[in-house]
C-alpha cells in the first residue's frame, strides 16, 4: 500500500487504488465477503453542517494562548487544506466555558434594551468568528479552481478510502472532496445561536444561574412579563451577527431548559411556556426585523431527560399548533436517552428539522485516544441514520484543564474535564488535535452543505460495523465506517452492479468517497 505523506502533518493518509484492494483481498471472491449496500433511492435528509462552538473560552485561547492562530484557524475551517467546519452554534451571552462573567446589557431592569451593548461579544467572540468565515471562503474559492483546472480522472472509479488509524491519525485529504467546497453555501460558515439564560433580572430567581446557592428552591425560568423584552434581545443578536456578514441560520430559546442549576448560566422553561414564547414573541419579533428565514428550532437538550423522556418536551410543544407552525424543527443532544428518539420524532411530523447542537468529548467519558475516536464516531453515525441534518460537538478548543471555566471553578471547585476539537498548551502555544477533530473532520471534509443522507444496509455478520452514506451536490458518494472490531474487516461495498473490496483496519474510522 503506498503511504502519501500530507503536508504539516506527521501520519500518513492511506490512498487504496482498486488494484491494490484486489490484491490484497485476492485469497476472497469480492460477492462472498460481507457487504455494505449503498441505495441512493433511498434520499433522507439534508445535510446543513457539520461543526462545534467558539465559546467565550475558545476565542481567548485563540487570541492570547495559540502560537500560530492563523494555521490553527485553517486546520478548522479550510475545506481544503483543514476539516471544513462548516455550522457553528454560538453562545448567546455567557456559557459554562467563559474567562469571566459578562453582559450585554448595562442597565436594569431594563426593559426597551435601551442600554443594550453587544461590546464583549465583538471584542472578545466576533474576531475569531471573522476570521473562520474568511478562512471558509477563501478555501471553498481555492478548491472550486483547483478542480476546474483537472480532469476527474477517478469518476466511476471504485472509491478513495481515507482512514483514521488508531496512533496514527492522519488528516482527512482527498482532492475528490474539492469539488464540493464551491457547492456549500456562498456566505460561507451557518450558525445556530442559543442563550444559556436570560438576562438575570428577567428571571424569577434574579440570577443568571439557574438556581442561586442562598435561594435553592426557586428555579430560574423567564418571567411572563419579560417575554417581549427576551425576543427583542434574542432578535438583536441575530441582527448583530447578520451586520458582520455572518449567516444565522438557526436560533433556540435556550440551552437544556430542563437543566437549570446552581453552576453555571441556565435557565428553565417549560414545553407550554416555550410554545408561548415561541408563537406569541419570538416568531412574531423576527418577523417584524425580517428575519423570516432563520429557523427557530424547540427543545435544544437531550434525546431524554427524566422529567421529559423520549422526546416529551418536543411532543408537548407540537401538541400548540401556533408553536408548531412557527418552529423549523428541534434541536438535540446526545447526553442522555438514545438517537433514535429523534426518528420517533420524525416519523410523526416528517416536515420539522432536526438539528444536533451539542455533543462534547471528555474525561468524564471515554479518554483520547482509542476509545474517544470509536465511542464520538459511533454516536455521530446513529444521530446521522435518525435524521440529524447537522452534527455540532461542543467546544472548538479548550486547554489542558478543560478551561476557561469560570463557573465550574468558582462554583463547582473543579476544572470542566470537557474537551475540545482541539487542546491548546498555554506555556508553549502547541495545539494538540483530539479524537474529536478527525471524527467530525471525516464527515465535515467530505459531506458538505446540500449534500443528502442516503439509505445503507449492511450484512448481519458483521456487528461491530457502523456506517452512513450520503450523495453530495456534485454527485460523488461519501461512505463513513466505523469498525469498533480489534481485527481487521474485510468487506464489500455495493453501489448499484458494482462492487469493491475495502479493509478496514482493526479499531478505526474510515471514508469512502467515489464518483458515479
Amino acid at each position: 500500500m503506498e503511504e502519501v505523506e500530507v503536508p504539516g502533518e506527521a501520519a500518513p493518509v492511506s490512498e487504496r487504488s482498486s488494484a491494490e484492494s484486489a490484491t490484497a483481498t485476492a485469497w476472497a471472491p469480492v460477492d462472498s465477503l460481507p457487504r455494505i449496500v449503498v441505495d441512493t433511492a433511498n434520499l433522507r435528509q439534508r445535510i446543513d453542517g457539520f461543526g462545534a462552538s467558539i465559546t467565550e473560552a475558545t476565542a481567548d485561547l485563540w487570541s492570547h494562548a495559540v502560537s500560530d492562530p492563523d494555521q490553527m484557524i485553517r486546520d478548522l475551517f479550510d475545506p481544503v487544506e483543514g476539516i471544513g467546519l462548516s455550522m457553528l452554534r454560538q453562545p448567546i451571552g455567557p456559557s459554562d466555558h467563559v474567562t469571566r462573567p459578562y453582559s450585554f446589557v448595562r442597565r436594569w431592569p431594563d426593559r426597551r434594551l435601551r442600554s443594550l451593548q453587544f461590546g464583549p461579544e465583538e471584542q472578545r467572540i466576533l474576531p475569531m468568528l471573522k476570521a473562520a468565515q474568511a478562512a471558509s471562503l477563501r478555501g471553498m474559492e481555492r478548491g472550486v479552481e483547483q478542480e476546474n483546472g483537472r480532469q476527474d480522472a477517478r469518476q466511476g472509479a471504485s472509491p478513495t478510502v481515507v482512514q483514521t488509524e488508531i496512533r496514527t491519525a492522519a488528516r482527512a485529504a482527498t482532492r475528490d472532496a474539492q469539488r464540493d467546497a464551491g457547492q456549500q453555501q456562498r456566505q460561507g460558515l451557518r450558525i445556530i445561536a442559543s442563550p444559556w439564560s436570560a438576562p438575570w433580572w428577567m428571571k424569577t430567581n434574579f440570577s443568571v444561574l439557574g438556581r442561586r446557592w442562598a435561594w435553592p428552591h426557586r428555579t430560574g425560568r423567564l418571567r411572563r412579563s419579560y417575554y417581549d423584552a427576551y425576543a427583542c434581545y434574542l432578535a438583536a443578536f441575530v441582527r448583530l451577527y447578520r451586520d458582520y456578514g455572518l449567516d444565522v441560520f438557526g436560533l433556540t430559546p435556550v440551552n437544556e431548559p430542563d437543566n437549570a442549576q446552581a453552576v453555571w448560566p441556565s435557565m428553565a422553561m417549560s414545553p407550554e411556556e416555550q410554545a408561548v414564547f415561541i408563537a406569541d414573541y419570538l416568531a412574531p419579533e423576527l418577523h417584524a426585523e425580517g428575519l423570516d428565514e432563520v429557523n427557530i428550532m424547540c427543545w435544544d437538550h437531550n434525546y431524554s431527560t427524566e422529567r421529559y423522556p423520549d422526546g416529551a418536551f418536543v411532543k408537548r410543544l407540537y401538541a400548540h399548533d401556533d408553536a408548531l407552525r412557527a418552529v423549523a424543527g428541534s434541536a438535540w443532544h446526545y447526553y442522555g436517552g438514545a438517537s433514535s428518539t429523534m426518528s420517533r420524532i420524525h416519523e410523526r411530523w416528517p416536515s420539522k428539522g432536526i438539528w444536533v447542537t451539542e455533543a462534547s468529548g471528555g474525561d468524564w467519558g471515554p479518554r483520547n485516544w482509542e476509545a474517544a475516536l470509536l465511542r464520538m464516531s459511533s454516536r455521530v453515525i446513529a444521530m446521522l441514520r435518525n435524521w440529524a441534518q447537522c452534527v455540532v460537538l461542543w467546544n472548538v478548543a479548550l486547554d489542558t484543564s478543560g478551561g476557561p471555566d469560570y463557573y465550574y471553578l468558582r462554583h463547582d471547585r473543579q476544572h470542566s474535564q470537557n474537551r475540545g476539537l482541539l487542546t491548546i498548551d498555554r506555556a508553549s502555544g502547541a495545539v494538540t488535535k483530539n479524537a474529536d477533530y478527525y471524527v467530525i473532520g471525516h464527515f465535515g471534509r467530505f459531506v458538505p452543505v446540500g449534500s443528502q443522507c442516503v439509505g445503507s444496509a449492511a450484512s448481519r455478520d458483521m456487528p461491530d460495523v457502523q456506517h452512513v452514506a450520503f450523495l453530495t451536490p456534485s454527485n460523488h458518494l461519501v461512505l463513513v465506517v466505523n469498525n469498533g472490531d480489534a481485527v481487521p474487516c474485510r468487506i464489500a461495498v455495493q453501489d448499484g452492479d458494482e462492487l469493491w473490496p475495502v479493509e478496514l483496519p482493526p479499531r478505526s474510522l474510515s471514508t469512502l468517497v467515489w464518483g458515479r
